[in-house]
């Protein structure tokens, strides 16, 4: 029996999606689905944030290499293909060329809430893990591109921020 730490992170996504579309839908028919998915999407972008805020607090100075890490576990619970297209100590740059939440998102019939479910924490995320850490991403799988084009940048040219 899985446990609640053995639960990866696509079954997490698709058991939250699974519980809360219901509710953007009835919510959507009350204030128009536009309204109602910017609230879900602003709900995921915050807790994205805390997200990375609280990895940035227990790692310490998390870098490129922490970053990677966190990386690696996105495609646990199901099949994440990437291809690495620079690795240094200032950049992470990547193509997903396979999407196991587009994929699970469809399956559940969901996957005109895929941005609002997962794409949209991304950023959030970066600004959250490191805050000189730059995403920039044209595009994703679940809008329908071929490939979701990630381009992470630690800015050093940025102020540092005391604490």
């Amino acid at each position: 029996m899985k446990t609640r730490s053995d639960i990866g992170r696509i079954d997490k996504r698709a058991i939250e999606a699974a519980a809360v579309v219901p509710i953007v839908q009835a919510v959507g028919q009350r204030i128009g689905e536009e309204e109602a998915l910017a609230i879900l999407q602003q709900v995921n972008e915050t807790e994205a944030f805390q997200r990375g805020e609280s990895l940035r607090s227990e790692l310490g100075n998390p870098g490129i290499t922490e970053l990677v890490e966190d990386v690696a576990t996105w495609g646990i619970g199901g099949i994440l293909e990437m291809e690495v297209l620079e690795q240094t100590s200032k950049t992470y740059h990547f193509n997903i060329t396979r999407c196991p939440y587009a994929e699970k998102y469809r399956e559940l019939g969901f996957a005109k809430y895929g941005v609002a479910l997962s794409c949209c924490r991304d950023e959030p995320f970066a600004r959250g893990f490191h805050p000189q850490l730059m995403l920039d991403r044209s595009q994703t799988i679940m809008e329908g591109a071929a490939y979701c084009d990630f381009r992470y940048t630690l800015c050093s040219n940025w102020p540092s921020i005391d604490r």
